[in-house]
């Protein structure tokens, strides 16, 4: 399969699956509840140890449940194939914790089988998710894991944009702060929308077909709610004359983040070359 294919289809997984925790971990309310919808298929499939829920139209009601609890789901590993055109498999283990309204504690491993179906929103939706606890944990220390599921999803569904907008930048509208910053590698600042389009275009023209392979990610959760990232990017990508070529950067964002968004959005972001822009002999 087409790497650069692979790469795309895995932020697509990513970005929603790291949705999909995110309106367990921060209080409830109409507008996360509704972006949790959006994630699911209308035939959703749901199965864990207490049983199989299909459909997505009594969520809102299995929600309430949770009610009160502290929720954290620390993803550790995932693996996401292309099963046939237009479905997608995503296998993940996690840790998960959470603190209950009576302060009682829990944790244990978690694997997640999933599948995903395109659709024409961009997005993929979730078609089946089986949840089979591994193992428990003792004597938990419980650490909040919303700052980076939020993130994480925000940058794959960044990087899915930047890796197949093709010169058109309609998606990044829900993406960018009113005012934003980007401070890229050429020392080129971008501080409006009409410069931001300009670059969209600019950044497609040597090149046929890019991705990114992140790694070194980290978050933060500032006071000001707004959210840290550090990562770097493994970029490779396929030249206009059919050359292949790589790269390494390293990326600083400060993120908005309204919590009743899809997304969080970029605010500002600053880009170093850590290795230059090369041909792959």
């Amino acid at each position: 399969m087409n790497k650069f294919k692979q790469i795309q289809n895995s932020h697509l997984a990513l970005t929603q699956y790291h949705r999909w925790y995110q309106v367990y971990e921060v209080p409830f309310n109409k507008f996360r509840i509704d972006n949790q919808l959006e994630i699911l298929a209308d035939e959703i499939e749901i199965t864990t140890s207490a049983g199989t829920s299909k459909g997505k139209a009594n969520l809102e009601d299995r929600l309430k449940d949770y009610e009160g609890w502290q929720n954290a789901h620390h993803v550790l590993k995932t693996n996401i194939k292309l099963i046939d055109d237009i479905t997608l498999s995503l296998e993940a283990d996690i840790l998960y914790q959470n603190i209950r309204p009576d302060n009682s504690r829990y944790s244990c491993t978690i694997h997640y089988s999933t599948l995903l179906k395109k659709s024409d929103n961009i997005l993929p939706l979730f078609t089946s998710v089986k949840i089979q606890p591994t193992g428990n944990i003792e004597n938990p220390e419980f650490i909040s894991a919303y700052t980076d599921n939020r993130a994480k999803s925000f940058m794959h569904y960044w990087l899915y944009c930047i890796e197949t907008a093709n010169g058109n930048s309609t998606h990044f509208k829900e993406l960018l702060a009113t005012k934003f910053e980007l401070n890229l590698s050429t020392n080129e600042l971008i501080d409006n929308y009409e410069k931001f389009d300009k670059w969209i275009v600019s950044i497609h023209n040597p090149i046929k077909i890019s991705g990114h392979k992140p790694k070194n990610f980290s978050s933060k959760l500032n006071d000001d709610q707004t959210i840290s990232v550090s990562v770097d990017f493994e970029w490779q990508g396929v030249s206009v004359d059919d050359k292949e070529m790589t790269a390494e950067t390293h990326h600083e964002w400060n993120l908005e983040n309204n919590l009743d968004e899809r997304f969080a959005r970029m605010k500002t972001m600053k880009v170093t070359l850590t290795k230059p822009f090369q041909n792959i002999n």
